[in-house]
């Protein structure tokens, strides 16, 4: 689709800059993409809810220590 907007000049080169796209169509692609990505991941986080966890900074120290170190791809 086609259509002509008024775009900030400064924040249009800062979206740039942090999606890394060097157009300016790309750059509005990225950012509704963006939008609505962030946008599902904030209703599963809300479908979720939270989870009572009853851990104390030592318990968290074990548990991390028993996992298994990361291998680089």
């Amino acid at each position: 689709m086609k259509t002509t907007i008024d775009i900030d000049a400064v924040l249009l080169r800062e979206a740039q800059k942090a999606l890394g796209t060097p157009t300016i169509k790309g750059t509005v692609d990225a950012s509704l993409k963006t939008a609505i990505r962030q946008k599902q991941l904030q209703a599963l986080a809300d479908a979720l809810g939270t989870i009572p966890l009853d851990l104390t900074p030592e318990k968290l120290r074990r548990q991390r220590a028993k996992r298994t170190p990361h291998v680089p791809r």
